[in-house]
């Protein structure tokens, strides 16, 4: 996963803003008359737990689709409307959001992911939406030779199992796999991906991909419930998102993170959170949290030189004098520091489809309950050597993701000072 990973599963039935589109469900918070009344190119229909849609584009146009009503739209300037979640082309797909369309609030955003190759997802087990922040949901971005062409969420994410052929096509595609050229170029779905998706009105959407014959499409959709949509005035989260206290081996602070589009910068050593003007490029802050991921004011996230070292399984209490070894890591492109390092002990449980793991400070048990419940963070058993802005050296560690109330994103952090 990227910079990964979801609060409980108790924590999403009661927060969660869309009712359960389950057939069985006869809850009369829904209004909507399910399966949807399709179009002329899209076909809904009913399944035991589930939808199920066929989507035609054998004539080349795209169709549009609500994905919450089932209905195929025609929208007169697709780039700019919110009746459309999802288009279809072929093996095309393009979501409202990103590079494929600018509606007026918000926009359509997509999780995808994978279980090991030749492992059946576990589709039908899933059971609620990770919150995002958690993972990455993604938005249709520019790609290919100069930014020309688009790089679409469906057809190049999860990454490829299979690589292959002298023209690119051969291999995995996202949703899809190709055969070879000899082989007819066969489109087949790929069956140890998933996808879900958040739609313009907040509601969240599993999708499998089952057929790809005749240039139509088939796939399953139900709903899941999920987390509110957050909203931020800014990439900065405004003052009062941190609070301190001493403890018997240092200081602990309590942030607030739990916004997915604002970053609570925090000054270490002064124990407070801060207000960058250019946080690339400001020297003021150490380190920033966002739901589960914390970048530092070093590599790529900041100019300044903030580094972590990790130790795992180390005393805290004990370790009062920086390492002589310590070997210093920074953010980089592919992968925040502090969900990168250490590296994972734990890989994922076969019995679980490998969703869960560990990624850098926690372990995440995934759609898997484990112990602790699905989409649950737990700290791992490590200690980082901290060195700050200005050169000074701090211990550190992950206390909690949780507060009392078993909100999610609430994070607790203990550090004290170290002697060079």
């Amino acid at each position: 996963m990227p910079y990964l990973i979801f609060s409980l599963f108790a924590a999403l039935l009661l927060g969660g803003c869309a009712a359960d589109l389950k057939p069985e469900d006869d809850s009369p918070l829904d209004t909507r008359e399910l399966p949807g009344p399709g179009g002329e190119h899209a076909h809904f229909s009913q399944n035991q737990g589930y939808y199920s849609a066929r989507i035609s584009s054998a004539d080349g146009e795209w169709v549009y689709l609500d994905l919450d009503t089932q209905q195929e739209v025609y929208p007169a300037a697709p780039d700019n409307s919110a009746e459309w979640d999802i288009a279809h082309n072929g093996v095309e797909i393009k979501i409202n959001g990103g590079v494929s369309g600018s509606p007026p609030q918000g926009e359509v955003r997509v999780y995808a992911h994978k279980v090991a190759p030749g492992v059946e997802y576990p589709w039908l087990a899933l059971s609620g939406a990770p919150p995002a922040g958690e993972v990455e949901y993604r938005v249709d971005e520019s790609g290919g030779l100069l930014g020309m062409s688009a790089q679409r969420v469906f057809t190049t994410f999860p990454e490829a199992d299979a690589r292959g052929g002298l023209l690119g096509q051969e291999g995995d595609h996202g949703w899809y796999h190709q055969s070879a050229m000899v082989e007819g170029g066969v489109i087949s779905p790929r069956g140890n991906v998933a996808y879900i998706v958040r739609t313009l009105e907040c509601r969240y959407v599993s999708l499998r991909f089952t057929d790809f014959t005749d240039q139509a499409l088939s796939y399953d959709l139900r709903e899941l419930p999920g987390a509110e949509c957050a909203s931020s005035g800014g990439d900065s989260a405004e003052d009062g998102h941190v609070q301190r206290e001493d403890s018997v081996d240092g200081q602990r602070l309590m942030i607030d993170a739990e916004d997915e589009n604002a970053w609570v910068y925090v000054d270490l050593g002064n124990a407070q959170q801060v207000q960058p003007q250019d946080a690339a490029n400001d020297p003021v802050w150490d380190l920033a949290f966002r739901r589960s991921d914390v970048k530092m004011n070093g590599g790529v996230s900041g100019a300044a030189q903030v580094g972590l070292h990790d130790m795992p399984s180390a005393d805290f209490v004990a370790l009062t004098q920086t390492p002589d070894d310590a070997e210093y890591h920074q953010d980089e492109a592919d992968g925040l520091a502090f969900v990168t390092y250490p590296p994972a002990d734990n890989t994922g449980d076969s019995a679980c489809g490998g969703i869960n793991g560990d990624h850098g400070w926690y372990y995440y048990s995934g759609f898997c309950n484990d112990g602790d419940g699905t989409h649950h963070i737990s700290p791992r058993d490590v200690v980082y050597v901290l060195r700050d802005v200005d050169g000074a050296s701090w211990k550190l560690r992950f206390l909690g993701y949780y507060d009392d109330a078993g909100n999610a994103a609430q994070l607790s952090v203990e550090f004290a000072p170290l002697a060079p």
